[in-house]
């Protein structure tokens, strides 16, 4: 009778674990749908090196990608391919700027926007 409850307890561990381990894979590129492989195929290099979270998030703008215009889904294109292009060291500080970004106030926010969506205002051109 001992040793059913130390089987029992090997179940569980077993099971847990294997299911933690898949989890922390999901959703592999093999998995998504085909839709999903299409909007998401500039990151399918990475796909593998992407953190659970990063992977989820990006599923999910999926689903709202078929819902932008034509030249919003170019735009979402091409950060992807960008991003998909950076170092790892340039992901990193690029995901810290994002955090300062977000910490600003609203007004602030939306020029630093306007100053991204313009490239003369990103590279301080000010030939005018």
């Amino acid at each position: 009778m001992a040793r059913f409850p130390s089987i029992v307890v090997l179940y569980v561990c077993i099971t847990f674990s294997t299911g933690t381990l898949a989890q922390l894979k999901q959703p592999s590129w093999a998995e998504l749908q085909p839709y999903q492989k299409i909007i998401l195929h500039p990151l399918e290099q990475d796909w593998d090196t992407l953190e659970p979270d990063q992977k989820k998030r990006w599923v999910k703008m999926t689903k709202y990608y078929l819902e932008k215009t034509p030249q919003e889904q170019q735009r979402i294109q091409s950060q992807m391919r960008s991003w998909s292009a950076l170092t790892p060291e340039q992901r990193t500080q690029a995901r810290e700027r994002y955090k300062k970004i977000k910490q600003l106030p609203t007004d602030k926010r939306q020029e630093v926007k306007k100053k991204w969506r313009k490239p003369e205002g990103l590279l301080g051109n000010n030939s005018k």
